[in-house]
């Protein structure tokens, strides 16, 4: 099918939309599964609170390490039209990775980690000791995921986004492997498990993502448009890589005001298996910013705001569903085996989350628009609103309200990327109106699809 074909019917474009989208969701889904997953491990072993404590902090630890190379994909699906392009993409993402993996090293240093916990989290010092060797055990995280969205992205450049979702199943398996080892040879805490289940299962999939791009990459074209230079590639990733920090930032954000808000333990306790929960039924919606990049600008862009109101009204009405008391007791008290104290906070932590999954779908697909676009420091401006507001709406809801640090952290979060969503929304209808931009170069291949 090539670029000028005109699609026949509105479901032929429908289908395009859904063939691109569904494999990147379902790689997002069972990614989200990882949550679930590894929360109902620690809540099935010793000492569940405090280990889901140490565990959320060293994952939002984890998770503002790795911002840096989280927007490999989007750079890599946009950009990695060519040979000479991808290995210029891959030294780059090289150069982030490796001082980032080096990075998580030094943080899980017990005197180094003592000393940032007596700034920031105020944590007991037992507690401190297994956020600390969760870090230790992170260390692999940051490099494995640059070089794994690297690859996924010219996967689904080159229409093989299908390969995306058979990557994580790999990660899951390398989960539930590396808990195995954890379980039957080590007799560590529960978070160091986690750690080390979490860690295997990038490794496995970093390592199957590679191996199935490898056709593509000898198969790419071997020069074709502009040459890339670094800094044409630092112009385009520099205001993605400041928004992912900030995006990312927001979880250490939120667990250092929730440590000191009401209730803290409590509340940090509960903030794995809620946030893991709504991203559950969030991370469908993350997986259309890539479906934006890549089919915006064909003859099925039309249709993807449409298709992207199906997915809003499919994630929320399925959050809904755990609101039902029976499927929310099955759910934090059977599958989690939550203590009915954490599971408590949980129900009013869904009620929150609520109408989350929609907006999420909708910020996709405005973020997917300007990187489409080439308009990368919108992303940036608002990211930079984003948790300006989370942490003004936070802090007045934990320590002005005073409500419980867990409803006040997510309250916050929702009402900030409400904010966001409006802002880009109208940036949106101030770009449309200008003169129309040269359309980002498309693959052959996904015009096939």
């Amino acid at each position: 099918m090539s670029g000028k074909t005109i699609f026949s019917s509105e479901s032929s474009a429908y289908g395009i939309i859904a063939r691109t989208w569904m494999p990147l969701a379902l790689n997002w889904l069972m990614m989200a599964l990882e949550g679930p997953i590894l929360v109902g491990l620690l809540g099935h072993l010793p000492d569940p609170t405090h280990n889901l404590a140490a565990f959320s902090v060293a994952f939002s630890i984890a998770l503002i390490v790795e911002a840096p190379v989280m927007m490999l994909l989007s750079t890599s699906a946009a950009l990695g039209t060519d040979q000479v392009r991808y290995e210029r993409l891959w030294r780059f993402a090289s150069w982030l990775a490796i001082p980032l993996s080096a990075l998580m090293g030094l943080i899980g240093i017990p005197l180094i980690f003592h000393r940032i916990n007596r700034a920031l989290w105020h944590l007991p010092p037992e507690l401190a000791e297994r956020v600390a060797g969760a870090v230790w055990l992170l260390i692999p995280w940051p490099a494995a995921i640059a070089y794994r969205r690297l690859w996924q992205g010219i996967l689904i450049r080159f229409g093989r986004s299908r390969l995306v979702a058979w990557g994580t199943v790999l990660r899951l398996v390398g989960i539930v492997a590396g808990a195995g080892v954890g379980l039957g040879f080590t007799s560590w805490p529960g978070a160091w498990i986690a750690a080390l289940a979490l860690s295997a299962g990038v490794v496995s999939e970093m390592i199957a993502v590679r191996f199935w791009a490898s056709p593509t990459l000898k198969h790419m074209p071997i020069s074709q448009g502009e040459a890339l230079t670094y800094r044409k590639i630092l112009d385009f990733y520099l205001p993605l890589l400041l928004t992912s920090i900030l995006n990312v930032a927001l979880t250490p954000l939120l667990t250092l005001l929730i440590a000191q808000g009401t209730h803290p333990i409590l509340s940090l306790a509960a903030y794995s298996p809620t946030t893991s929960t709504v991203f559950l039924f969030s991370c469908v919606g993350v997986a259309y910013q890539e479906v934006v990049i890549v089919l915006l600008g064909t003859r099925v862009g039309p249709k993807l705001v449409p298709f992207a109101h199906r997915i809003a009204l499919m994630a929320v009405v399925g959050l809904a569903v755990l609101l039902i008391s029976v499927v929310h007791e099955l759910w934090f008290g059977r599958l989690y085996d939550l203590p009915p104290e954490v599971r408590a906070l949980t129900w009013g932590g869904v009620w929150c989350m609520l109408p989350m999954p929609a907006i999420i779908v909708y910020l996709a697909y405005l973020k997917g628009y300007f990187i489409w676009a080439h308009q990368t420091r919108v992303n940036f401006l608002s990211a930079l609103i984003e948790i300006a507001a989370v942490g003004a709406l936070a802090s007045l809801l934990l320590f002005g309200v005073k409500m419980t640090a867990l409803y006040g952290a997510l309250l916050g979060l929702l009402i900030a990327r409400v904010i966001t969503l409006l802002t880009l929304y109208r940036l949106l209808l101030w770009t449309s109106g200008q003169e129309n931009r040269k359309l980002p170069e498309r693959s052959p291949q996904l015009e096939r699809l």
